[in-house]
């Protein structure tokens, strides 16, 4: 009895429509937004080797072929990483990760973030791990990730795993 409401509980949570999330809450089936005032070059700004380094828009992709969630990543040379989901403020979805370069274009990511009930208290705990590589072109990335969401006593609740597709924002 105690696990069958438990498990209800946890599909109430991870589906209800007024539970709020972290930044790793996806998009369950809604369109994602036309950005128009986004750049995205023609002629690459970078005038040296190719880095993940810079603000990027980034899609990301589940197994199964359906979008997951859409973002702006910023990668940092000190070896940090934010990112904004593209979704309602209020529930956090600001999340921030480490990287390091694994090898030439390529880069492992462990990224960090919180997912909160309506009165504010911490309802779960999210870890994205990626694999990315750079285009030598240095205007887009790819690679995959393993999405992994835990509750507050570090219990695996839900992993989702797919792959990411980015291009780079520029100035101009």
């Amino acid at each position: 009895m105690f696990i069958a409401g438990l498990a209800m509980v946890i599909v109430a949570a991870m589906f209800g429509p007024v539970a709020s999330a972290g930044c790793g809450e996806p998009f369950k089936g809604q369109p994602s937004p036309v950005v128009t005032w986004m750049s995205h070059q023609e002629n690459s700004e970078s005038n040296g080797r190719a880095t993940i380094v810079g603000l990027w828009h980034l899609h990301y992709t589940a197994s199964d072929g359906s979008p997951f969630l859409e973002s702006f990543k910023t990668w940092h040379a000190d070896g940090t990483e934010f990112e904004n989901a593209f979704l309602p403020p209020i529930g956090g979805n600001v999340c921030f990760g480490v990287w390091k370069e694994v090898s030439h274009l390529n880069v492992k990511l462990h990224h960090v973030g919180l997912m909160f009930n309506p009165d504010g208290s911490i309802k779960a705990t999210f870890t994205v791990d990626e694999l990315d590589t750079v285009a030598a072109d240095n205007k887009t990335y790819s690679g995959t990730f393993d999405f992994k969401v835990f509750d507050p006593s570090g219990n695996l609740l839900q992993e989702v795993k797919g792959t990411t597709a980015a291009m780079r924002i520029t100035v101009d």
